[in-house]
């Protein structure tokens, strides 16, 4: 071979080579993002399962299964790593019931979900605890749900620190005993939850994903046309509403499009409620919930106007409290979308309640981060198969953060989810009915009954003056412990 012809077979091996870097650049191009993702999702992300099966702390041993549905993947990537309705298994880790109240005055669940069971591979091994019950007046520690002791209610309160008062002449002791004795009325110290609650997990180790690719989206989107149009459409779209005395109150955030039937039906389907209307009746059975520390399924909602009108829908979700529930509410609009009908709607999440001596009610306190809420609304639709397409509309112009009618501070990135509904389907997420039912409590009213008397006396020991000392050295022993641990790991760092 001459020079020229090396020269010419090396220009020939580069063009080759070029060739097929442009082919494989084409190639990495034309495969879907999905196929490119990672394929392990980090410790600390968390995710939402929804409970196929009841839990209570009354009934359920350690041991025992406890199944799951995926409802919010993790992310791998940026993007969902499993899709919804994947089934999560895991196990009752521990568990303390109430009972007669001899021995605990608090129940507490522990649940650990081990595995994830993919519909097309082999079972995943995670560890994953549980760190928040949706809705519930119950907190979480460390993975571990605990209730609440039914001594400590708003309208307990008073009779204890009467009592307390009274209890420094000992002839006074028989007060609160027989107070409770005569009026037996306490809320329920143990744990339930039923099939359908909604718990976030967080991963407690990394986990491996199997596949590389990622499931599809759970709803389409609008086309590009019908986006720029519906983009422009939310532009000239009331930004709050406000309540009759002209004050803003919620955000705008959702916009549906389809008929009355098919709103019906989608929030019916996904488990959310309407609510009473204000009355004498709907107030006494509100304070009496809030005393009692327990849910009212359709409690009522203040009344709130867009364009000078009040709702036409009104629709909230919650579990075991009045304080905490998702709600919205629902106006028509006088414009169509393409023959259908548009209805928009304010939605927020109420995370505490208390009552105002000023506006003579109560009133909830709002979770700051409304766009959270916002998803959630469209999650739940989805599950239950009543949603077609979905387009999230920005509003620039919008202020990230706002204040509405009770002062309370809410922020959001502006944008309207505009949801077109469709007839329900089958639910993504479909609760096993086949699962047995729990007991959630003790059967008999007399044991109920017993239980009162046992954790009144129980709570008569703790509110007198003597515990109260004990309490008080306690607390100090512990502070001049934990100062002394800190001074002597500080001694020890410097000498180092």
């Amino acid at each position: 071979m001459n020079r020229s012809e090396g020269k010419h077979g090396k220009t020939c091996l580069i063009s080759n080579l070029s060739v097929f870097a442009l082919l494989a650049l084409s190639l990495c191009e034309s495969f879907p993002q999905s196929v490119m993702a990672c394929d392990q999702v980090p410790a600390g992300q968390t995710f939402r399962i929804r409970l196929s099966q009841p839990v209570s702390s009354y009934s359920s041993k350690p041991g025992m299964p406890v199944s799951g549905l995926i409802i919010e993947s993790p992310q791998c990537d940026g993007l969902p790593a499993f899709p919804t309705g994947t089934v999560v298994d895991g196990h009752i880790a521990s568990v303390h019931k109430v009972g007669i109240g001899f021995r605990y005055e608090i129940a507490t669940l522990g649940i650990d979900f081990d595995r994830i069971l993919p519909e097309d591979g082999p079972p995943i091994e995670m560890h994953a605890q549980v760190m928040e019950v949706d809705n519930a007046r119950e907190k979480v520690r460390d993975g571990v749900i605990h209730g609440i002791r039914s001594t400590n209610t708003p309208q307990d309160h008073l009779s204890s620190r009467v009592a307390y008062l009274l209890m420094w002449d000992p002839q006074f002791y028989w007060i609160l005993p027989a107070y409770r004795a005569v009026f037996p009325v306490l809320p329920e110290p143990e744990l339930y939850f039923p099939s359908g609650t909604d718990l976030s997990l967080k991963l407690s180790t990394p986990l491996l994903v199997a596949r590389s690719d990622r499931p599809a989206p759970d709803n389409l989107e609008f086309d590009q046309p019908d986006r720029d149009a519906l983009d422009r459409k939310v532009l000239s779209l009331p930004e709050r509403t406000v309540t009759p005395q002209g004050r803003d109150a919620d955000v705008v955030n959702l916009a549906f499009i389809g008929s009355r039937g098919q709103i019906d039906g989608a929030f019916k389907a996904a488990g959310w409620k309407g609510a009473d209307a204000m009355s004498t009746r709907t107030a006494f059975r509100e304070i009496g919930s809030f005393l009692l520390l327990r849910n009212y399924p359709r409690g009522p909602m203040s009344k709130q106007l867009l364009r000078d009108r009040p709702s036409d829908f009104r629709w909230q979700k919650g579990l075991d409290s009045i304080a905490r529930r998702d709600h919205l509410r629902i106006w028509s609009e006088p414009e169509t979308w393409q023959g259908q009908p548009i209805w928009l709607s304010a939605s927020t999440r109420e995370i505490g309640a208390s009552f105002s001596v000023r506006r003579r009610r109560f009133v909830h306190h709002i979770e700051l981060a409304i766009d959270v809420e916002r998803e959630k609304v469209v999650r739940d639709l989805t599950l239950a198969g009543c949603v077609e397409t979905v387009h999230n509309a920005p509003r620039p112009a919008l202020p990230t953060s706002l204040v509405n009618a009770t002062d309370g501070e809410l922020q959001t990135d502006g944008a309207v989810a505009i949801v077109q509904l469709k007839d329900c389907g089958s639910p993504v997420s479909e609760t096993d009915l086949a699962f047995p039912t729990l007991a959630a409590r003790p059967h008999s009213k007399v044991a109920r009954y017993f239980r009162t008397q046992v954790l009144s006396i129980r709570d008569i020991w703790r509110e007198n003056a003597a515990y109260g000392v004990f309490e008080l050295s306690r607390m100090t022993v512990r502070s001049i412990r934990h100062s002394h641990r800190r001074q002597v790991s500080v001694e020890a760092h410097n000498g180092k």
